[in-house]
């Protein structure tokens, strides 16, 4: 009868653990960030950004998602597929507003969260390739980044407005658009990352890399076009014989998250993402540029939660990022 009641015992024990483990379980937070094709530059910060909040917020595990980019991530969030999302602050103003890519289409099951750093449109090709100008694009095979990324949906932008018609126009990620200039399947490139890029450091490691400047009257022509680009440039020496500047077009990113995202959550994600920004930038360099007043950039109203978090830091807030 003993040996009866001792089993019994164990047996409670045993569910009450079970059950205790699954509340802890059930009380953490799992969110799902969307980023870009593997290797590029979202992807590498997304991955740094997810790993600073999931091991210094408790309670909170997020994971990254391989995506085609930032209008990808819009529209998971949009459809409720993720909670959490990488996206250029152009891309996200057209969203917003249902202009550009969305077709007149408005997205704004999304807010804002923090401003993160400004990458640029690399236009570049092989020292050897004969082409000086981007009207020698005419008639050349040309890549333009992956599906709905920033790069191919600028590129192709570009190349409109300045009535370029190459021969083919192919939409692949930064690691095959690379094989394919080193195989000759290529002429030129269209890609947008941060300075330094990691792959365009690997590239010219072994081949001689040139940049295909844009005219200022040509910048001006396109910006035009898409107000919520702005210019910028890659600065002398940030890549082997570059010897001096290369006027670009500049794009703000920022992360985003679901407007129905807890403003608990929201705050922490922000409070954590400056506070912890050394971690950040041990990961991803750009990160550097990360700053609570760079919200200036942003395009799309701030997230609850993210409102919060300024206010209580001072940071003067533009009226249009806050919903009435």
């Amino acid at each position: 009868m003993g040996k009866k009641k001792t089993r019994g015992a164990y047996l409670i024990c045993a569910v009450m653990l079970l059950s205790f483990a699954t509340m802890a379980s059930a009380a953490t937070e799992r969110l799902l960030m969307g980023t870009s094709s593997a290797g590029a530059s979202y992807y590498i910060l997304g991955s740094g950004l997810a790993k600073v909040l999931s091991d210094n917020v408790d309670d909170m595990e997020v994971s990254v998602e391989v995506t085609g980019g930032p209008t990808t991530n819009i529209q998971l969030i949009q459809q409720g597929d993720m909670e959490l999302g990488l996206s250029t602050v152009w891309l996200a103003g057209d969203a917003y507003n249902g202009t550009g890519w969305t077709k007149g289409k408005k997205y704004q099951n999304f807010r804002t969260l923090c401003p993160l750093y400004s990458s640029i449109l690399y236009i570049y090709t092989l020292k050897d390739s004969g082409i000086k100008s981007v009207y020698d694009l005419e008639g050349k095979n040309v890549s333009v980044g992956a599906p709905g990324a920033t790069s191919e949906l600028a590129g192709r932008a570009v190349l409109k407005v300045l009535g370029i018609k190459p021969k083919s126009i192919s939409s692949l990620p930064t690691s095959s658009q690379v094989n394919g200039l080193k195989d000759g399947l290529m002429d030129a490139v269209f890609a947008v990352s941060g300075v330094p890029a990691s792959w365009l450091l690997d590239l010219e490691t072994t081949h001689d890399v040139a940049f295909i400047p844009l005219e200022q009257k040509d910048m001006d022509k396109v910006l035009q076009e898409y107000p919520f680009w702005s210019k910028g440039s890659i600065p002398a020496g940030s890549y082997k014989n570059q010897g001096s500047d290369v006027p670009v077009f500049a794009f703000w990113n920022a992360s985003i998250a679901a407007k129905n995202l807890s403003e608990k959550t929201a705050y922490n994600i922000v409070k954590t993402t400056f506070e912890c920004l050394d971690q950040l930038i041990a990961v991803d360099p750009t990160a550097k540029q990360a700053s609570m007043d760079k919200i200036q950039h942003l395009t799309t109203p701030l997230h609850p939660g993210a409102l919060k978090y300024y206010h209580e830091q001072g940071i003067e807030i533009p009226e249009r990022l806050i919903l009435k």
